[in-house]
């Protein structure tokens, strides 16, 4: 039985596995991530992956950014990104673990995951949507994950959701403080979007201690009329930016992945959100998708990536 090294490169750990052929567990761990510099991170993966050395026969890596996974070349890199720019990453892997190396987008690989064996398996057309921080997002299209002309397919964190906003001639994106603060989808329909509203319907600061998304849905269980008005306002953000996603790419099944897609109240919050602009919409031409959770939860990302690493490397 082969085994491989699962890497899923986050912003504030690194997580890693050895895993057999169906992305089975068998060990693992997780790290601090080196923020600091290209030698800093691949010291720290070279690290972890001395003690398993001789156990695995290739590598494959989850991580943020507009990565290329075809020439393993990371253009940006999220968190990384002060020294993860135009970067031969999976070579510079490649040259101290000694195994074949592929690096993917986070977002590819948790969709990468749900169309192998999880809620998007047997779909043709999908989408994935990871509400965290931002908002992952990975696209299957004729059964396979949707990489782009540039790399950079799924980035719906990017979708326009202030027009007016965007139109003024004094408006430049760096100058903005915060990306939730952005004219985005993001900064309305990610985690941090639900946050932001309920603190703005509690009339909090947004200076002082924020609110989790587990503390607001176990306020929203409790019947807290704030916290119920929270919910509806965000999930029909969520709603208006699958419709708008919908009339491009046409899928048959739309997964909701991130932490808070585990509270029970989401999905059918988002669920009467879309019936709702469908039924006041009928002139639309597209049907409306359905919606799932995602199968997969915090090992999204490695699973997938062993996926795509099977795709660039085919026995």
């Amino acid at each position: 039985m082969k085994q491989y090294l699962l890497i899923d490169i986050g912003g504030t750990f690194i997580k890693y596995s050895l895993a057999d052929e169906q992305a089975r567990k068998i060990s693992g761990g997780k790290v601090p991530t080196p923020l600091t510099n290209m030698d800093d991170l691949l010291a720290v993966i070279e690290g972890f992956a001395a003690p398993l050395q001789g156990q695995f026969v290739g590598c494959a890596i989850s991580m943020p950014g507009r990565i290329e996974t075809r020439s393993g070349i990371a253009h940006t890199g999220g968190m990384l990104s002060s020294f993860m720019w135009e970067q031969p990453f999976a070579a510079q892997v490649e040259a101290r673990l000694g195994v074949p190396v592929t690096i993917a987008n986070d977002g590819k690989c948790a969709a990468a995951a749900e169309a192998w064996t999880g809620a998007l398996a047997g779909v043709e057309n999908g989408l994935v949507l990871v509400l965290g921080t931002g908002i992952g997002g990975g696209i299957i299209l004729n059964g396979k994950v949707l990489m782009g002309a540039h790399a950079a397919a799924g980035e719906v964190s990017c979708l326009v959701s202030d027009m007016a906003a965007m139109e003024a001639e004094t408006f430049e994106m760096d100058k903005v403080e915060t990306f939730s603060d952005a004219p985005l989808w993001a900064g309305a329909a990610s985690a941090t979007g639900l946050i932001r509203e309920y603190t703005r319907q509690k009339k909090l600061s947004l200076q002082g201690p924020l609110p989790t998304g587990e503390e607001i849905f176990a306020t929203y269980n409790a019947g807290e009329p704030e916290a119920r008005q929270a919910l509806k306002v965000f999930a029909r953000r969520v709603a208006i930016g699958i419709v708008s996603l919908q009339s491009v790419l046409d899928v048959e099944r739309v997964a909701i992945g991130g932490g808070i897609s585990a509270a029970e109240a989401l999905l059918p919050a988002i669920q009467t959100e879309l019936n709702s602009l469908f039924a006041r919409c009928p002139v639309l031409p597209m049907l409306e998708p359905e919606l799932v959770r995602c199968r997969y939860g915090n090992d999204a990302n490695m699973i997938g990536a062993l996926k795509l690493f099977f795709e660039q490397n085919p026995a």
